[in-house]
């Protein structure tokens, strides 16, 4: 099968004459979005995409489907690296806060145990305890962070089958601002990989207007 997406100029203001359209079709056109019946053609879809050099595209699914990752060709999460640093930094804020009282400011020698490292043993569970806590936050705050959040609303939310049915569904978004955004192929070229309910997606109007 071979698809040519060739770049359209002015082709965000498509209003989806021929396609559903959700959201308002006053505001510039988001994206062309479809729905897959199973993760083994979203992932197809995803491939056939990227061979034509789309590369502006968002992919939900209700759950992590093998293999989709290396299709989008996403890079690695630097999420690990974050959880590290809170780490490290955990181990060295617990060591300060007792090492310092302990040793420098209050040397005060109970049951004979040395001031200064050979005593380590004694702080280990405040240094465990500081590690789980902090590298916890990190984890969480920086996921939410990475994810792009907090986001008051996504332009995929204007479409009504998305919105009720995100968690069952495998839907597929290509961005009306990518270089290779055609409506008229892009839409042909879904259809063809066995998408289903193709529909243009406009920003939602603002209440202001």
């Amino acid at each position: 099968m071979s698809h040519h997406l060739p770049k359209t100029q002015g082709s965000s203001g498509y209003h989806g004459h021929h396609l559903p359209v959700a959201g308002s079709k006053e505001e510039p056109l988001y994206a062309i979005g479809a729905r897959f019946e199973t993760p083994e053609a979203l992932v197809q879809a995803v491939d056939h995409l990227r061979d034509q050099g789309v590369s502006l595209y968002e992919c939900f699914t209700p759950y992590p489907v093998h293999g989709l990752a290396e299709s989008m060709r996403l890079p690695k999460s630097v999420l690990s690296l974050l959880v590290l640093g809170g780490g490290i930094s955990a181990v060295l804020i617990a060591l300060s806060m007792e090492l310092i009282p302990s040793c420098l400011i209050y040397p005060l020698v109970v049951d004979g145990k040395p001031l200064n490292l050979s005593a380590l043993p004694q702080y280990i569970p405040i240094i465990v305890a500081l590690t789980i806590m902090i590298g916890a936050v990190t984890a969480v705050v920086g996921m939410i962070l990475l994810g792009g959040m907090p986001r008051w609303n996504n332009p995929m939310f204007a479409w009504d089958l998305f919105a009720k049915d995100a968690s069952r569904g495998f839907f597929l978004a290509v961005e009306a601002r990518d270089r290779k955004f055609s409506a008229s192929a892009l839409t042909e070229l879904l259809h063809e990989l066995g998408a289903g309910d193709i529909t243009a997606i406009h920003e939602e109007a603002s209440e202001g207007k």
